[in-house]
């Protein structure tokens, strides 16, 4: 891909994943309602399969950069910026170790890379915002101690509270990842038949 192309590529998807952040401000996570299912990073993993790396970190960050100008909840952008590269980390180690190109082909190994991508996501966030909820907001901390306290109908210890935060904060971004992978897959099959790609080749 030309690079003149790559950065008209960048700007237009890029443009497209703020404008869905902005106008839908996604479907709340029922355990914790302030954590939303994000749909715009399907456009963050289009990026990735059609235009490659450059791509694709060119647009999550372009994406960043248009949420931390249109939020007052600073801390909100970079946690979700940390969470797309993680599952793009999690996808260039499936990549690497399994030989499987951007361009998925097959069933086997869009599984392999949910699984690689949903694992490494889910325990690098699980990691971010125990750190968050320890040193930036302590706030989150007290919610979740709160409603562990109210489910369970004791007061719960610090480890009790983490364990809880690793179980919604990793379920969250499997589920995140799953709806964002599995479209944009589907998205790139029906793009690569109008254009008569075979991705084998």
């Amino acid at each position: 891909m030309r690079y003149s192309l790559k950065i008209a590529l960048s700007s237009v998807l890029g443009a497209a994943a703020i404008m869905i952040s902005i106008s839908f401000h996604g479907v709340p996570y029922p355990i914790a309602p302030f954590l939303k299912i994000d749909f715009s990073e399907i456009i963050d993993l289009v990026a990735l399969f059609a235009g490659g790396w450059w791509v694709g970190l060119a647009v999550a960050t372009i994406h960043f950069l248009g949420l931390m100008i249109n939020t007052e909840f600073i801390i909100g952008p970079p946690l979700k910026y940390l969470a797309v590269l993680s599952m793009y980390l999690g996808i260039l180690i499936c990549n690497k170790i399994l030989r499987i190109q951007l361009n998925i082909n097959g069933v086997k190994n869009l599984v392999a890379v949910l699984i690689s991508s949903s694992f490494i996501r889910a325990l690098a966030m699980i990691m971010i915002n125990i750190l968050v909820l320890l040193y930036v907001a302590p706030e989150f901390y007290i919610f979740f101690k709160n409603q562990l306290a109210s489910l369970t109908g004791v007061d719960p210890g610090e480890m009790d509270v983490f364990i809880y935060v690793g179980y919604i904060i990793g379920s969250y971004n499997i589920v995140q990842t799953l709806l964002a992978i599995i479209p944009a897959y589907i998205v790139m099959n029906i793009i690569n038949r109008h254009l008569g790609i075979n991705p084998n080749q």
